[in-house]
């Protein structure tokens, strides 16, 4: 990100530099359309949000102000965080569903459910978060080289 330097975003604090957070939310309307947004902050508290679909930038945090002022108006930021979620959502989801849905049908007959029902709240959760760190691992990716091209443009 071109304008997140350590002189310009260190911790108030002064432990060190600020870490900069990036998450991609991708779910799917229950008419098959695909919606993501974005949260970003720093050292753990969310100050932008991006809405994908309408591409609405909004501050939920003062720390946010100047990234929002700096991307809403630079057009490769924005058509970038639109590209990866609408399209990456897409096919990750996609992905996702096939598999799980392989998963449901190679599951145990009804016959031998025992009668109390199990939760399965822990296994969805370990799919969740295994979803989320491939996400977040890809979009941090993607934002440090989105941030080297453009540093070696210039």
């Amino acid at each position: 990100m071109p304008d997140v330097t350590p002189e310009k975003h260190t911790d108030k604090v002064g432990s060190g530099l600020v870490t900069l957070q990036a998450r991609m939310t991708c779910w799917r309307e229950d008419d098959g359309h695909t919606n993501a947004s974005w949260g970003f902050g720093f050292n753990g508290q969310l100050c932008l949000l991006f809405d994908s679909e309408n591409g609405h930038w909004t501050v939920v945090h003062p720390g946010g102000r100047q990234m929002k002022e700096k991307w809403e108006n630079d057009r490769t930021v924005t058509d970038f965080f639109k590209k990866v979620s609408m399209g990456d959502c897409q096919a990750w989801l996609q992905t996702f569903l096939v598999r799980w849905e392989k998963m449901l049908k190679t599951s145990a007959p009804l016959t031998t459910v025992p009668t109390t029902v199990q939760p399965t709240a822990a296994t969805n959760n370990h799919i969740t978060e295994i979803i989320f760190v491939v996400l977040a691992v890809f979009v941090i990716t993607s934002i440090v080289i989105l941030y080297k091209k453009r540093i070696a443009l210039c």
